[in-house]
């Protein structure tokens, strides 16, 4: 099964003043070839089916340090329709989260993804948005709990991680997802 996914390749830009971009639709490809691989796992895939250099953002840096908010500035710039709508983005200071999403797929499946510098950076912080459209939240880790730290190197572990592992319950519940079941899962 694929999942269609809209690419924009958007760059940000201050006082009109457009920023360097950082991502390229060959670094998209790379980063997409992570993504399949941690998510082959639950025989779920993702294509690119359109590709869009998006017009530069004009957002000012001090009100970029909301995920929530940059990802609503960024999808209400294009209307919904039947694909996952993936906004790769140069890095952002202070954002201590590595892209956001819509819990759910709601209102929308849509997610930003800060670059990293590097494909699997890259790939790893958008298979894990791409896990909370699949209705995968976060995982708290109690780094004392001896069980629990192997949770460490799980890709929705909260925070900046390098972690890919699923679990089989991540593994259900995001194949039985709204996302996953819209597509034909």
């Amino acid at each position: 099964m694929s999942i269609p996914l809209k690419i924009y390749i958007t760059p940000f830009a201050e006082k009109g003043v457009a920023e360097p971009q950082k991502w390229t639709g060959e670094t998209a490809k790379k980063a997409l070839d992570v993504v399949n691989k941690i998510w082959a796992r639950a025989k779920i895939a993702f294509v690119i089916n359109d590709y869009v250099e998006d017009k530069p953002l004009d957002m000012a840096k001090s009100a970029r340090n909301n995920d929530q908010r940059v990802l609503d500035v960024l999808s209400f710039r294009h209307a919904p329709d039947n694909a996952v709508h993936i906004y790769l983005v140069n890095p952002i200071v202070n954002l201590s989260a590595g892209g956001g999403s819509y819990l759910h797929s709601d209102p929308e499946p849509a997610s930003f993804v800060q670059w990293y510098g590097n494909d699997f950076a890259n790939g790893r912080a958008w298979a894990h948005e791409l896990g909370h459209l699949m209705s995968l939240d976060h995982v708290d880790v109690d780094y004392a709990d001896e069980k629990q730290a192997a949770l460490r190197s799980n890709l929705m572990t909260k925070g900046l991680s390098v972690g890919s592992d699923l679990t089989g319950q991540q593994i259900s519940t995001a194949k039985g997802s709204k996302l996953v079941k819209r597509f034909g899962g």
